[in-house]
């Protein structure tokens, strides 16, 4: 029988966040602002714990550690981090390692990560690639401050998905909710930050060669694509689905997946999950069956 660990949300303050993050069904620790929940996570600096353990409460690291060899098949680290993000105003442009890259500078793998739109206003856009042609016309861009004419901004609207491989110039901009999927790293490399300070009156640091050496150039030619239902994405990186209704899913060879649900509700071998949670599965059937009355991220690494 499959267990069904659910767990306890990270929230992150963020200069760009508000308070959008409790009409996804999340209760906000403090008055703050804030733009995270990091709902499935084994990072130190924004763990998840375990929420139906007696006794002493487990972090996702721990279990991982736990049942590396069992579970995991003896990986090195928890390989998923999954987000609900709510900007309030424009995010950081950024663009983020491959793995060579951050292997030799981060002492860690890089960064490819995908969206799904939860929300946005009417006409939203996001930043989503460059305009330069060659390394030197980026560098010259950069160095003049053509910000407007570097980055490309691209129509969205809710329900759409976007992938952004290692490389990529993205942005969320204001009004816009995802759920972001990624490799467990918090390597970002910041190309602009619309000149903002933090509480304290300080910029927030870039890091211009950084994103000069890893940006691709001529820009890849990924496209926001919308899928009603069904499998987003599959790659050596992750698996991502969107469950809309009830629906069974073939996991053979599979032994943990992990599920958050965005509204509505899941039902998973009689357990009910609701509107802001988030749960680990494992002992997991070759097909497993989910009773859904609203929307929610189902994903695993193969």
């Amino acid at each position: 029988m499959t267990k069904i660990l659910t767990l306890k949300p990270f929230f992150s303050e963020r200069l760009w966040g508000g308070r959008k993050l409790e009409q996804f069904g999340f209760e906000l620790p403090t008055s703050e602002k804030y733009g995270e929940a990091w709902v499935i996570s084994s990072l130190d600096n924004g763990m998840t714990y375990l929420d139906n353990n007696e006794g002493s409460p487990i972090s996702l690291k721990q279990f991982f550690l736990d049942n590396r060899a069992t579970i995991f098949d003896n990986a090195e680290e928890f390989p998923l981090l999954s987000k609900i993000i709510t900007a309030n105003d424009y995010l950081s442009v950024q663009v983020h390692p491959d793995d060579a890259y951050s292997l030799e500078h981060n002492q860690m793998l890089g960064k490819p990560e995908c969206w799904y739109i939860m929300d946005c206003p009417e006409n939203a856009k996001i930043i989503y690639g460059h305009s330069a042609k060659t390394k030197d016309e980026l560098v010259e861009m950069i160095a003049n401050k053509k910000w407007q004419e570097l980055f490309c901004e691209v129509p969205i609207k809710k329900g759409d998905f976007v992938y952004v491989p290692p490389g990529k110039v993205h942005a969320i901009t204001p009004g816009v909710t995802v759920f972001e999927l990624q490799r467990s790293s918090d390597i970002t490399y910041r190309f602009y930050d619309f000149d903002r300070v933090d509480k304290d009156g300080n910029l927030r640091p870039l890091h211009i060669q950084e994103c000069i050496d890893v940006t691709t150039v001529p820009d890849s030619n990924e496209q926001v694509i919308r899928i009603n239902e069904g499998k987003l994405i599959d790659n050596e990186y992750f698996t991502l689905y969107l469950l809309k209704s009830t629906q069974t899913i073939n996991l053979t060879g599979i032994k943990w997946a992990q599920i958050t649900v965005i509204n509505g509700s899941v039902v998973i071998e009689n357990q009910k999950l609701t509107a802001g949670q988030s749960a680990l599965l494992v002992d997991l059937p070759e097909n497993l069956d989910f009773i859904v009355e609203g929307e929610a991220l189902f994903s695993y690494k193969k």
